[in-house]
């Protein structure tokens, strides 16, 4: 098994028509503008959501090529054989974006969408931590995220959990792909 960020490359990869490597992820994991959290089935039995915080704490700005098996969210390198999905979450000088919401193909449709959109959302507003990052805001009560209106499974997830579609961005995702712009108040 891989490290953590060949696992979020898969995720990704199986999800989205976009295909990345594994730069796009070592990007955001040392961008402080950036936080990301992974759901986890650990041995079967619990599954969990977890913050991706790097050993060494964000202040390593340095990962190179052979670095990045180095990163992950616990030393404990089972929980890297079980990653079910993952969110990112992007500050903004108004808002926290959902950058990205991810959940691997065989999963999905079983809830754990919802629990890591929950899950991961209350935990960042109540980290003080974000709060201290310099130039960057998580805010503490207003999410904003971007969904392709034909996305009807996300669409209802996300109506579920209180967010209130506020806008639409027409060709967002390409030719007749359009956007839904969601806002939720936490």
């Amino acid at each position: 098994m891989g490290n953590i960020v060949d696992e979020l490359v898969k995720i990704h990869n199986e999800n989205f028509k976009n295909k990345v490597g594994d730069k796009y992820f070592s990007e955001m994991i040392l961008g402080e503008q950036y936080e990301i959290y992974c759901l986890f089935n650990f041995l079967g039995k619990n599954i969990f959501v977890k913050k991706f915080e790097n050993e060494s704490g964000k202040e390593n700005k340095n990962l190179g090529e052979n670095q990045k098996g180095e990163i992950n969210f616990d030393k404990n390198r089972e929980n890297e054989k079980n990653v079910l999905g993952y969110i990112v979450f992007y500050g903004t000088i108004e808002s926290t974006d959902i950058f990205e919401v991810a959940i691997k193909k065989e999963y999905q449709g079983r809830g754990f969408g919802k629990k890591l959109l929950i899950e991961s959302m209350k935990d960042l507003i109540e980290d003080k931590k974000n709060i201290e990052i310099k130039n960057i805001y998580f805010f503490k009560n207003k999410f904003l995220l971007e969904v392709n209106e034909k996305n009807k499974k996300a669409l209802k997830l996300y109506k579920k959990i209180g967010f209130e579609e506020i806008s639409i961005r027409k060709n967002y995702y390409g030719k007749d792909e359009n956007a839904v712009i969601m806002i939720k108040y936490y």
